[in-house]
């Protein structure tokens, strides 16, 4: 028997569309999620897809990205991050730099997919620690509508594709991978300032992100919206918030 509250949550969820295709599903998760996001729990493999496409194109775009740049100006731009040095640390990071720029691209590939794994998969167990009281959803059904909660992330790739094309260069900022932050849209805080990274790391898509995983909470677990939102949100807010209390 379900209580009221249950068959108010309920009927406010989108019911799950049979037969989607998974591009219907992507372009739907990104503009409709409740809809979307709802037959992720009844479905078995797609995510498995969707998380190597992501990581695909996340490994190639960082790879040609680095490997664009020079190696002189790689160096140039990892030292404006490296914080304050003494002339002697600059030129003894300078040459440790400039030994490892050939290996940068590839890093820097390899970074993004590890972390994009560690992250779906640390995320997953914080839902399914969110969950457990309902036993809402397996945590093969959180990590799944974790994958699909990143799309944005990839069309955030995308869009750095198409800013190095019309840029006609190679030499770019570093910065210019955080294109839709905070800091870039409206702080403009210089490199080296206490909250840089932490404006840098703000940014359109996150927001993207959490409005779609909130969607499938509601829709695929049937959390509360104020649940859902509290869920979501509150280890954003310790995160960000703590990092700019110690900044």
């Amino acid at each position: 028997m379900t209580t009221p509250a249950t068959e108010s949550t309920l009927s406010t969820a989108p019911a799950p569309q049979s037969g989607m295709s998974f591009a219907g599903q992507v372009l739907q998760t990104l503009l409709n999620p409740g809809a979307a996001m709802a037959q992720v729990p009844g479905q078995t493999h797609r995510h498995y897809w969707l998380l190597a496409l992501q990581l695909l194109i996340s490994a190639a775009v960082l790879y040609w990205f680095f490997a664009g740049m020079s190696p002189g100006w790689l160096v140039e731009q990892q030292l404006m991050h490296a914080g304050e040095l003494t002339p002697a640390e600059t030129e003894q990071i300078r040459a440790a730099m400039a030994q490892m720029a050939g290996s940068t691209p590839i890093i820097g590939a390899v970074s993004a997919v590890v972390g994009s794994l560690l992250f779906c998969a640390v995320l997953a167990g914080y839902l399914l620690l969110t969950g457990k009281l309902q036993k809402a959803l397996s945590y093969s059904q959180w990590f799944a509508l974790t994958v699909w909660s990143q799309l944005p992330g990839t069309i955030s790739l995308l869009g750095l594709v198409l800013l190095k094309l019309f840029a006609g260069t190679g030499d770019l900022p570093l910065t210019l991978a955080n294109y839709a932050s905070l800091n870039q849209l409206v702080l403009d805080l210089p490199v080296g300032h206490a909250l840089f990274q932490w404006a840098e790391q703000l940014n359109l898509f996150l927001g993207w992100q959490c409005w779609i995983l909130i969607a499938g909470l509601q829709t695929a677990a049937g959390f509360s919206r104020s649940r859902a939102l509290l869920t979501v949100l509150t280890p954003l807010v310790a995160v960000f918030g703590i990092w700019a209390l110690v900044a």
